[in-house]
């Protein structure tokens, strides 16, 4: 996760990665919390009453591939996986954190290269990464135009300030290159809730909710600056991007599991969102991918110089 930068890491500190293992990434939040993934085994082990287990297996059945019905991360991770180009490209990985728990989420050894950056220094064990970086949040230790693809999962509503950070993936993409991204919707309801609550509560209810390892990447406040679609696309434009494509996503109730009558009301309002496109403003998981703008990249870097 990149949080805000008022916690600097010693920029360029860098290491290569080896396999040190796996620890439970911030990723796996309350708010999509899933305590049942079928057999892809994505989440952690969480204990689920039988009947809730029930209603998972009737509504949200799991597929040949091995992954749930309504699973977020399976769309979020073709859109990179479909990006042309993919086994060649050098990827960066903006908040990776540590080693990916399910396979899906895996890329080393798909790609030419897989960088990680992260203000975290965990992100050192993250073992899908060739190369590892502990940075400020803001800056990234790269030069212009290094990447072909920027990716980065569950950090964009971290972000204090999105036009300086998004400037900056923008300057190590190259003209042309992709940058796509996972976060969460400001209009649901469980990020409503999450953005009007103080960041004690969130640790507070993260714990009771999760079983987390003592090595477990550590949460950091949210500021949802960029968690709209309207957001997303001027936030884009301005820093020099175009042909933004979004994509709105409602999953399994995963994060109301601990109950079976609060999942049932969190199936109904995953049916209601699902099945109108005017109700998709409301689902929780919000997808982008946006190409890197070659003529603005001149204006907005003059722009944005701090």
């Amino acid at each position: 996760m990149i949080p805000p930068a008022e916690n600097a890491f010693q920029l360029g500190s860098a290491r290569r990665c080896s396999d040190l293992g796996t620890a439970l990434s911030d990723t796996e939040r309350i708010s999509l919390m899933n305590p049942i993934r079928g057999d892809n085994r994505e989440s952690p082990e969480y204990s689920v009453k039988s009947n809730v287990q029930r209603l998972y297996d009737r509504f949200y059945p799991v597929q040949n591939d091995g992954y749930r019905w309504r699973d977020g991360s399976k769309t979020f991770y073709q859109w990179i996986r479909s990006v042309p180009g993919l086994a060649t490209a050098n990827v960066l990985n903006v908040g990776a954190g540590p080693t990916p728990t399910p396979a899906l989420r895996r890329l080393r050894g798909e790609v030419g290269r897989l960088a990680g950056v992260d203000i975290d220094p965990i992100v050192v064990t993250n073992a899908d990464l060739d190369e590892a970086h502990v940075t400020d949040g803001v800056s990234l230790p790269f030069n212009d135009g290094e990447f072909d693809i920027v990716y980065s999962d569950w950090t964009i509503e971290h972000v204090e300030r999105p036009k300086p950070f998004l400037v900056e993936i923008r300057r190590v993409l190259k003209h042309g290159g992709t940058f796509v991204f996972r976060t969460t919707n400001l209009r649901h309801y469980v990020t409503l809730i999450s953005a009007h609550t103080p960041y004690w509560f969130h640790k507070l209810t993260a714990k009771g909710f999760t079983a987390r390892d003592s090595g477990a990447h550590r949460r950091w406040p949210t500021f949802y600056r960029m968690n709209t679609p309207a957001a997303v696309r001027r936030y884009l434009a301005e820093a020099g991007f175009d042909q933004i494509n979004l994509q709105l996503i409602e999953p399994a109730p995963g994060y109301l599991a601990f109950n079976a009558l609060t999942f049932r009301l969190g199936v109904a309002y995953e049916r209601l969102v699902n099945r109108w496109t005017w109700s998709s403003r409301f689902r929780l998981i919000l997808i982008a991918r946006a190409r890197a703008n070659e003529s603005q990249l001149h204006h907005v870097a003059l722009e944005n110089r701090w």
